[in-house]
């Protein structure tokens, strides 16, 4: 009768222990077949195939939890028999995994679950490590391409304005010249005259035009010195404060005290931040807050300009920097102003970064390295 009770209880051993190979087996193909699905498809998948690895697969439920959002199998309900592990990556925990009994049962090694359910429970929290790894390297690989691949087209582009630039800037020249030769004669009719007018203004508009695409492809050489941006942000500023009251914008000022150096020049930087200030301001048009930031972040200053307008779509969030390109219907308008600004901030070796949220706001944030006079 013993021998026969143990065989019994061997039985069910070995089958408990099928079961939690075949629930690890199970994760392993989810992560398999859907190695290229967004984590929360994954969990999904996951969660349902883990109640089945315990002993009471009918009243079991799952919950993976990770950086404050929660994943339920579909049949989850709260409890408080559970069994947890917690999920450690480059040793932060980010989260957990949790298996809950809906109804009570005998008590066990661990409550009502076994031993070998806090070892299947273990594995299964290194295996989710190591999915979320890989979805997380996976990601920042794909943002880093994206930013390669901007950066070489933003390049290819500066090297053919410049190219464009330089040719138009001639003739370009010789048309004004001789447009303002004619005028300096006695014996014009005042049509003539105005006809003239007409050109040397849209000779002068062009050339403006051929010097901002210069400033972008970073063809014009540009004297630098001490830069103190806290400074720059309070003159561009006061430059804008009745227009913002004007227009019901509320401008908030996050500037940290005693902020480095940068090495740069100051017009320039004027240029930068006004440019963004004056795109913030035109994004809400029903008036909002534009926020202006300062901060120390390792070896770099850092600028924030921020608004909470209508947003860029994320469409055009990759072409804003193109020249030509603009988002506002003005005949007035170049298309040139982003793609000047990115010319500015990556010739004193700047970095530039934007978010936006259609709805929400715009977010730029300008890294320059801080200077360190030797």
């Amino acid at each position: 009768m013993t021998t026969a009770q143990n065989i019994d209880e061997i039985k069910a051993s070995l089958k408990e222990r099928i079961k939690e190979l075949e629930c690890l087996y199970n994760i392993s193909e989810i992560a398999y077949v859907k190695l290229n699905s967004p984590i929360s498809e994954i969990f999904s998948d996951i969660l349902e195939i883990l109640p089945a690895g315990w002993q009471y697969p009918e009243i079991t439920c799952a919950r993976i939890y990770l950086d404050n959002k929660s994943y339920y199998s579909q049949n989850y309900v709260p409890s408080n028999l559970k069994q947890r592990a917690s999920i450690f990556i480059s040793n932060t925990e980010r989260g957990f995994v949790e298996i809950l009994y809906k109804e009570n049962r005998p008590k066990r090694d661990e409550g009502p679950f076994l031993k070998e359910e806090r070892a299947l429970i273990n594995s299964i929290v290194k295996k989710l490590t190591l999915i979320i790894e890989r979805h997380e390297d996976r990601e920042a690989k794909k943002i880093l391409e994206s930013k390669l691949i901007h950066a070489d087209r933003l390049v290819t582009i500066g090297e053919l304005t410049a190219g464009i630039a330089h040719e138009l800037n001639e003739p370009l020249g010789s048309i004004l010249g001789f447009a303002q030769l004619i005028k300096s004669g006695d014996d014009l009719s005042e049509q003539s005259n105005q006809d003239l007018d007409k050109i040397v203004n849209a000779s002068i508009h062009a050339r403006e035009v051929i010097r901002k695409l210069m400033v972008f492809s970073k063809y014009e050489e540009k004297p630098s010195q001490n830069v103190n941006l806290n400074s720059i942000i309070n003159d561009g500023l006061y430059l804008l404060e009745s227009r913002c009251q004007k227009e019901s914008v509320e401008i908030i000022r996050m500037l940290e005290k005693d902020i480095p150096n940068i090495l740069a020049n100051p017009v320039q930087m004027h240029q930068v931040i006004v440019n963004l200030c004056v795109n913030a301001i035109q994004a809400m048009p029903n008036g909002g807050k534009l926020i202006l930031q300062t901060k120390t972040r390792s070896n770099h200053v850092v600028v924030v300009v921020q608004d909470t307008g209508i947003g860029i779509s994320e469409d055009y969030l990759q072409k804003i920097f193109n020249p030509f390109f603009s988002l506002k219907d003005s005949e007035t308008n170049t298309g040139l102003g982003l793609s000047v600004v990115h010319g500015i901030v990556s010739s004193f070796n700047g970095e530039i970064k934007v978010e936006s949220n259609l709805g929400v706001g715009t977010r730029f944030e300008i890294i320059y390295p801080i200077y360190n006079e030797s």
